[in-house]
């Protein structure tokens, strides 16, 4: 499926259907002054993306509320950041979007309902069903070049988890870049950083964390999950918890800018899910196993083998191991 923008119309059917009560083609075109071949259009476009829509022999029912993510709500409650705010209805993927964006601006958000191409680390698919998660991805140009940017995946990390806090859930952090809620998964982070001239540095920092999703088969997810619907009992507004979370990103990379990983050295203790815990670590070379004891000044993890040797780790995939 091609990039596509979220459009006013899209919004308006959405916004009709939302109250979960049938309504026929015919009654949605007369309402939006529009044919009842592309309200039709619309329709078909959003079964592709899996939106949960029933065809009624009067209409079309949609089994579930969507709270959308709205621009001008958006860029409204970030006004003083500057962010040049792109919202998508489908997108391959928000990260590629950026990092094939000429030129890319600093503090450029790209935001989408769905993603057909969403990525995690190694490769992984990103589930992204329309409607229900945060798929975005920001830039952020530092006056730093690539060697000085060590640990900001952690920091990034961090400023999401304090964002979380803010709405009463209690996230941890599992090194280098994943987000806990009670045990399961919520959250990914990926960092691309793209060397400038003079020094500068842009990073692509891309967030993919499950808002109001619950009780749904993923295809191509092999681990537990949650989301913030789960972890809380209700459903939010994705505009606010996407606010607080990249206000936060935004407002403590300035802080990265400036100091550096070693302010947020401290912090990583009180979220590290895999602090003194038995884990092993995938590098693509070898799998070994040993005790969590935290990470160094870089963001690497250190891994206390059986032997007592702790050695460091600056990539690979962590895994807790069940006693």
């Amino acid at each position: 499926m091609l990039n596509h923008k979220l459009s006013s119309t899209t919004l308006k059917i959405l916004n009709i259907l939302n109250d979960c009560e049938v309504h026929t083609g015919s009654d949605m075109a007369e309402a939006l002054g529009i044919s009842r071949t592309a309200v039709w259009k619309i329709i078909q476009r959003l079964k592709k993306y899996g939106v949960p829509l029933q065809s009624r022999h009067q209409g079309y029912q949609l089994n579930a509320p969507l709270i959308l993510l709205d621009q001008k709500k958006i860029e409204t409650s970030m006004k003083e950041l500057k962010i040049n705010v792109e919202l998508f209805e489908n997108i391959s993927s928000t990260r590629d979007y950026l990092k094939n964006k000429s030129p890319l601006r600093s503090h450029s958000l790209c935001l989408a309902e769905h993603q057909s191409s969403g990525k995690g680390r190694l490769g992984r698919t990103w589930a992204s069903p329309f409607g229900q998660n945060i798929y975005c991805s920001l830039s952020f140009t530092f006056q730093k070049d690539m060697g000085e940017l060590s640990g900001l995946s952690l920091a990034t990390g961090i400023l999401i988890a304090e964002a979380l806090e803010s709405l009463n859930l209690k996230p941890l952090l599992k090194w280098p870049n994943d987000i806990y809620l009670n045990h399961q998964k919520a959250g990914g982070i990926l960092v691309d950083l793209i060397a400038e001239a003079h020094g500068t540095c842009t990073a692509i920092i891309s967030v993919g964390l499950n808002i109001n999703m619950k009780d749904r088969e993923l295809a191509g997810v092999d681990q537990p999950w949650t989301s913030l619907e789960h972890a809380l009992n209700e459903k939010l507004d994705r505009n606010l918890v996407l606010v607080k979370i990249i206000q936060s990103i935004i407002k403590g990379l300035e802080s990265f800018q400036d100091k550096g990983f070693d302010p947020f050295l401290s912090l990583w203790k009180r979220y590290d899910y895999l602090l003194d815990k038995t884990i092993s670590i995938n590098t693509g070379r070898e799998v070994v196993s040993g005790i969590c004891r935290g990470i160094t000044p870089q963001g690497y993890l250190r891994l206390e083998h059986p032997s007592k040797n702790l050695e460091t780790y600056s990539c690979g995939d962590a895994t807790l191991l069940k006693k």
